[in-house]
């Protein structure tokens, strides 16, 4: 790749590296329950920490060679929040190292734990204090911040004090029910979002569905409050189902990648809430889940690798 196109590498494909990591951990948890063989989730693996060191790999370089490109992204009130992909793409990885090292799953946990709480002091810091940021620049994306702190209990259950774990579980939880009341009045009463943001409407069901997964980890069971994050989750599904219509009448552009990590995220719900209540309704969820996160998994994946082709991936942004 040249030198000119690293230069505009798309910091967005940090969320591919979440998506592939939440189809991972959904093929994992699936084997496990079916007790079968780890073929496919080993293979996902490989791939997975090999997508996120190559694009670790590129923003390390791009932020040594054109730091002014990589600071104007880190103010920019919209693309600000992928840097948050990079905190959670640590974290996600470091449940994915879990079952193999505790010490690799420690080091990245840690160095994802404080970029998460570091980025989200800065961010909530500069959304008060600056006057460059409007209520028009309230999006999805905006999401990712606090819906990584609730990323950090799910591996940290096993990693670190549970006072810590129910630390990032609690702001983070909080934040995203404000979080979710400012999106829905962006969406019912300001202007439709822009169509190369469409898709990371989606991530308004991270929230629920990955608080979800934290709370059963840290709780180690399903209480009330657990069966309500899944039927938040579980609704919100069904209301985004209804825009996939829209959604795919746009042409693909980066942010499609945004829907593959809330609904992985959706999938790994449904499968802890099978193996703890082996009701049928969720094995039946779990199977059209996981057909639907391959499909997308693999239409990206296509469409990235054609876009790469045509060298329509690295481009300025407008």
């Amino acid at each position: 790749m040249k030198e000119s196109s690293l230069r505009y590498y798309p910091l967005a494909l940090f969320s591919s590296v979440m998506g592939f990591a939440a189809v991972t951990i959904a093929t994992r948890q699936l084997e496990l329950t079916y007790e079968v063989p780890h073929f496919v989730s080993c293979t996902l693996f490989i791939i997975t920490a090999l997508w996120f060191l190559f694009n670790l790999v590129v923003f390390g370089y791009r932020l040594i060679q054109f730091p002014k490109e990589v600071k104007h992204q880190f103010s920019h009130p919209i693309q600000m929040n992928f840097f948050a992909a990079i905190s959670i793409s640590f974290l996600l990885m470091a449940v994915l190292f879990l079952p193999y090292s505790t010490t690799a799953a420690f080091i990245l946990w840690i160095i994802g734990a404080v970029m998460q709480f570091s980025l989200t002091i800065i961010f909530l810091h500069n959304i008060i204090w600056s006057d460059s940021f409007a209520f028009m620049h309230f999006t999805p994306l905006s999401f990712l911040p606090i819906v990584g702190n609730l990323v950090v209990p799910i591996a940290g259950s096993e990693l670190a004090p549970i006072q810590l774990n129910w630390f990032f579980f609690g702001f983070g939880i909080t934040f995203s029910i404000i979080y979710i009341a400012f999106m829905f009045n962006r969406l019912f009463f300001r202007e439709q979002l822009p169509g190369k943001m469409l898709p990371t409407i989606f991530i308004i069901m991270a929230p629920p569905a990955v608080g979800f997964v934290s709370y059963v980890n840290l709780m180690n069971t399903i209480d009330p409050f657990a069966n309500i994050l899944y039927g938040v989750a579980l609704f919100f599904g069904f209301i985004l189902l209804m825009q996939l219509p829209k959604i795919f009448s746009q042409d693909f552009a980066v942010p499609f990648w945004a829907m593959l990590f809330p609904s992985g995220a959706m999938t790994i719900a449904t499968i802890r809430m099978f193996q703890e209540t082996q009701h049928t309704i969720y094995f039946i969820m779990n199977i059209i889940q996981m057909v639907g996160l391959f499909a997308f998994l693999l239409y990206f994946s296509w469409q990235t690798f054609q876009a790469a082709k045509r060298k329509k991936l690295c481009t300025p942004e407008r």
